[in-house]
C-alpha cells in the first residue's frame, strides 16, 4: 500500500486497501466488485481518495442514508469536491425539503404520466434507426441517447449539445481526479448560467423556467440556488438512467429465458423491473458525519467521509436470498433510487423510462446476443456503468 496519512482515529486493522475507481473484478461486475469490502469488518477505512469509511453491511447502509441527522449529504461525492453544493442533493433537512418540493412541483405523477407516449415514441424511432443493421453499440447508440434527450427536453435545451454535456457529466460522475472533475462542474455550471439567463428573458414550459418561478422558504430561489439546482438536475439525469440500461440489456443479451419470460408476462413488470434495478445499482452515495457516531465500537469522528453503497444492501444475503440471482418473484424492493429523505427525486420518471426500453426493444428484438468474442468493459465508482456493448440480433425480413 502507498504512503497514505492515516487519521489518528482510524484503527490499523480497519484499514483495508480497495479503492472505489479500481475494485476487482469490476470490469466483470461491477455491482458485486462492492462485495469486496466484506469481510473486513461492518464498518472499514479506505485510505484512497481522501480517505472514507465503507458501511459493509445492508442494514447498516440502509439505516445510515434514512440518518441524515448523523450521516450529512453536505457532501456526497468523494473525493469531496470543494464547490457549491448541488441542491436539493448536497441540503439536509429543513432546508432540504424545500429545494426538493421546488422540483417535484414540476416532476409530478401527473406530468411523470404524461410523458409516457413521447418516451414510447422516442424509444421506438431510436431502436428502429439500427434494427435493420442487426446489430449496434448499445451505450452509444441507445443508451446514451434516449434518457439524455428526455432531459434536455424537461430543461429545453439543444439536442444538439447531448454529447457535449454527457462528456463532461461522465468526468464528474466517474473521474478519480479532484482537478478534473471540478473542471467539468465548472464548464457545466457556465453552460447552465446562459441558459438561465435566456430563460429569464423569456420564460417556457420547462424545468429551468419552473424552478424560476418557485419558491424556498417563502422567497424565490436566489440565482446560486437556481444555478445548482439546475446543475444537479443536469448530472443526475444525464447519467445514471444510462448506466441501467447497460446493465439490464448485458443481463437480458445473455438470459434468453428472461427474456421469454418477461416477453410472455407482461403484467408482471411491476416486479420484474424492481428486481432488475435491485440486482444492478448504479448510483453510490457520500455522506459526511455531521457528529461523532460510534457504530459497532468503531468511532467515527465528525468531518469523516463515508460511502454508501446500494449493491452492498441489494446483494447482501441476509436481506435478500441468493441475492446475486435474478429472480421476478421477489417482493419489489431494493434502495437503489436511495432512501429517506434523499431519495432520488426522478425515480419514477427513471423507472417508467426503463419499463418502456425492456417494453420497446423486446417487442422488436426479442432474441439478441453480445457480439461473438467482444469485450464488455465495466467499472465501479460512485456511478457503475459499462462502457462498450456491442449487440448482435438477425435483421428483420
Amino acid at each position: 500500500m502507498a504512503a497514505l496519512a492515516i487519521p489518528d482515529h482510524i484503527p490499523p486493522e480497519l484499514v483495508v486497501d480497495l479503492d472505489i475507481y479500481d475494485l476487482p473484478g469490476a470490469s466483470d461486475d461491477p455491482q458485486r466488485a462492492w462485495l469486496n469490502f466484506r469481510g473486513f469488518g461492518p464498518i472499514i477505512w479506505s485510505p484512497h481518495n481522501g480517505g472514507h469509511w465503507v458501511a459493509t453491511e445492508g442494514a447498516d447502509v440502509a439505516a445510515f442514508f434514512r440518518d441524515h441527522k448523523r450521516f450529512s449529504s453536505a457532501s456526497v461525492t468523494i473525493p469531496s469536491v470543494p464547490a457549491d453544493p448541488l441542491l436539493p442533493l448536497e441540503a439536509d433537512p429543513p432546508t432540504h425539503g424545500d429545494y426538493r418540493r421546488a422540483i417535484m412541483s414540476f416532476l409530478t405523477p401527473v406530468r411523470v404520466r404524461a410523458l409516457e407516449q413521447d418516451i414510447r415514441v422516442l424509444t421506438g424511432e431510436l431502436i428502429d434507426g439500427f434494427l435493420p443493421a442487426g446489430a449496434c453499440e448499445f451505450i452509444g447508440d441507445f443508451a446514451h441517447r434516449l434518457p439524455l434527450i428526455i432531459v434536455l427536453r424537461l430543461l429545453d435545451l439543444p439536442i444538439a449539445d447531448r454529447a457535449w454535456l454527457h462528456a463532461r457529466t461522465e468526468v464528474f460522475a466517474r473521474h478519480p481526479d479532484l482537478e478534473a472533475k471540478l473542471t467539468a462542474y465548472g464548464e457545466v455550471r457556465a453552460y447552465l448560467d446562459d441558459r438561465i439567463a435566456e430563460r429569464c428573458s423569456k420564460p417556457g414550459d420547462d424545468l429551468i423556467s419552473h424552478l424560476l418561478s418557485a419558491e424556498v422558504d417563502g422567497r424565490p430561489l436566489n440565482s446560486g440556488e437556481l444555478l445548482s439546482t439546475c446543475t444537479m438536475v443536469t448530472f443526475a439525469g444525464l447519467d445514471t438512467v444510462a448506466a441501467m440500461f447497460g446493465f439490464i440489456a448485458l443481463f437480458l443479451a445473455r438470459n434468453a429465458e428472461m427474456r421469454r419470460f418477461i416477453v410472455g408476462h407482461p403484467d408482471h413488470m411491476s416486479a420484474i423491473v424492481p428486481e432488475l434495478l435491485r440486482r444492478y445499482a448504479t448510483s453510490n452515495m457520500g455522506r459526511v458525519l455531521a457528529e461523532d457516531v460510534v457504530h459497532n465500537g468503531v468511532t467515527m469522528k465528525r468531518g469523516d467521509h463515508i460511502m454508501l453503497s446500494p449493491s452492498l444492501h441489494n446483494l447482501d444475503p441476509a436481506i435478500f436470498p441468493d441475492p446475486e440471482r435474478i429472480d421476478f418473484g421477489r417482493p419489489p424492493r431494493h434502495i437503489s433510487f436511495g432512501t429517506g429523505v434523499h431519495s432520488c427525486a426522478g425515480a419514477q420518471l427513471a423507472r417508467m423510462e426503463v419499463q418502456i426500453f425492456i417494453e420497446e426493444w423486446l417487442r422488436r428484438i426479442p432474441d439478441f446476443s453480445v457480439a461473438a468474442g467482444a469485450e464488455v468493459p465495466a467499472r465501479a465508482g460512485p456511478v457503475n456503468t459499462i462502457d462498450h456493448l456491442p449487440l448482435v440480433w438477425k435483421p428483420p425480413s
